[in-house]
Parts: C-alpha cells; sequence; structure tokens
C-alpha cells in the first residue's frame, strides 16, 4: 500500500529525521573507512571524519547517494519523489514545493533513470506454453499526413500477457518491418506462448518463422472475432495508460524509452512503489 503523506511527515520537513531515516535505509553508508588511514572515521554531523590528528580527513555523509552534490536537501527530494511516485504532474509537483520548473525537470528525469535500472530484466520473457499474449505498435507523437504520409513522432511496440500479473515489454522501434518485429518477440515471448495481433502484414509470418499460435482480428471490420476471445484489447488499453502518463513533448526518440521504462517499473512494483524506490537508492552508488 502506497503510504499516506501524514505517515511521512516528520521524513519529509525534518531535515535531521530524514538523516537518519536514510542512514536505517541503507541509502547512506552506517560506516566510512579513511581511504588514506585504512580505518574507521568518526560521525560528525553531515560529515565522516578520519580519527587521526594528523589526517582528520573529511568525507560527507551523502557520499557516493543519490544525494552527493544535490540541488535540493534530501528531505525535499523525497518529497519530490513522493509525489512523482503518487502521479502528480510535473506542473502539480511544481505548485506543491515552490521549486524552479527546471529543477523539478531535472529531478524527474533522475528519478526515472534511477528506476529504469532496476526493471527487472525480461530474460524471464514473457507468456509461456499456453498464454496469450497480445502485441500491437502505437504512434507515439503527433501525426502530419502530407503527401508521402510523413508522420512525426516515434513508434512504439509492446506485448502484454492475458494473466492476473499482465507482465508486459514496451520499447521504441525504428520501423514496423517485420524484420524487426518478429525478432522482438523471439527475444521477449517465451515459446508456445499464443499471439493475439491484428492484420499488420508484419504479423503474417509469425507462425511459419518463430513457430507461435498466431490468431488475429481485422480492426477494419471488428474489435472483436465473433464467438471467440480473440481481441486486443488489453494492449490497446496499455497505450492508452501509458500516454495518459507521457507528456506529448516527451513522445520522441529522444525522451520516450525512459517513460516506457518508469512504465514498466511501476507497473511490476505496483503493490509497493514507495519502498521498491527506496531500494533503488539503497543499491545504486553514485559516483
Amino acid at each position: 500500500m502506497f503510504p499516506s503523506i501524514y505517515e511521512l511527515n516528520s521524513i519529509f520537513f525534518d531535515e535531521s529525521y530524514c538523516q537518519k531515516f536514510l542512514f536505517e535505509k541503507n541509502i547512506l553508508f552506517d560506516e566510512m573507512i579513511c581511504r588514506k588511514c585504512r580505518i574507521k572515521m568518526k560521525l560528525e554531523g553531515e560529515n565522516w571524519r578520519c580519527r587521526k590528528s594528523n589526517c582528520r580527513r573529511k568525507v560527507s555523509i551523502y557520499h557516493k547517494s543519490f544525494f552527493s552534490n544535490s540541488k535540493l536537501s534530501p528531505h525535499q527530494v523525497l518529497f519530490v519523489a513522493y509525489l512523482w511516485l503518487a502521479g502528480d504532474s510535473h506542473k502539480q509537483i511544481l505548485l506543491k514545493t515552490s521549486h524552479s520548473a527546471n529543477t523539478i525537470s531535472d529531478y524527474l528525469r533522475m528519478f526515472r533513470d534511477l528506476v529504469s535500472g532496476h526493471v527487472k530484466e525480461s530474460t524471464e520473457k514473457i507468456g509461456g506454453p499456453g498464454i496469450i499474449v497480445e502485441i500491437d505498435e502505437s504512434k507515439f507523437g503527433k501525426r502530419k499526413y502530407h503527401k508521402g504520409h510523413h508522420v512525426e513522432g516515434v513508434w512504439v511496440f509492446g506485448g502484454v500477457e492475458r494473466t492476473p500479473e499482465r507482465k508486459i515489454f514496451v520499447m521504441s522501434v525504428p520501423d514496423r518491418k517485420e524484420g524487426t518485429l518478429l525478432n522482438i518477440l523471439h527475444q521477449y515471448v517465451e515459446k508456445g506462448s499464443i499471439i493475439y495481433s491484428d492484420c499488420w502484414a508484419s504479423y503474417k509470418n509469425i507462425n511459419n518463422k518463430l513457430q507461435f499460435d498466431h490468431e488475429t482480428v481485422n480492426h477494419s471490420k471488428e474489435f472483436k472475432v465473433p464467438d471467440t476471445n480473440i481481441h486486443t484489447n488489453t494492449i490497446e488499453g496499455t497505450w492508452n495508460g501509458i500516454k495518459m502518463n507521457i507528456a506529448p513533448r516527451n513522445r520522441n526518440i529522444n525522451a520516450i524509452d525512459e517513460h516506457l521504462m518508469d512504465f514498466i517499473w511501476r507497473r511490476q512494483h505496483f503493490d509497493d512503489l514507495w519502498n521498491s524506490f527506496l531500494n533503488c537508492l539503497a543499491d545504486t552508488a553514485f559516483y
């Protein structure tokens, strides 16, 4: 369950309490060895200091943590992170914190980068014998239909299981050619899966080349094959959910991947976002 702001009030608005919290969560080192003298250093305020009088080397308690060289104090950073995890928009965070728009943008980018490195590897693959995996491609960005049907933005390809876990893969792709999409399916979908898709031409050889059972729905005629459960409503609903959380300005090749990884990480840790984020802070060394 996501904690209320009242439960975490002291962490967000009491700097000394926040420091204690960070030590308890192993986000800050609970001891430091002097690199020169090779002995344990003594904690003095916000620094570790060597005990030897002829050394007295000093190291910040935030050394190699997310908070080293931070523009904001740790309690302020955690409050911004909490609002981001809770689904607040950039504008909402701006109003609630009074930090500059650029500062908020920088931290949200750093948060996405942090959690992206902790997305569970898809080497497990999704699907499996008898499991239905719906696949689809979606355009993220603006469309302009001039001569040649030029389209701005980026194509994203993905698949989602029809299981309670709804395991998923999503990624930007340079094109929607058969080779591109089938290579991704081979890499991310387990053998024995049942693939449901629309009738896009690049999917026509899924059965022959990948030996998946493959069923299609013709969206020019219907959204679901009559008297069957063949449809791609699950993956299409997933696209809607992703797009609701990605501002149009970020639906481009330079920004889309970090937002997709953010979505996947949230899906993988939906039942405990706050503690999962703290684990990311604790498990990552920053240099």
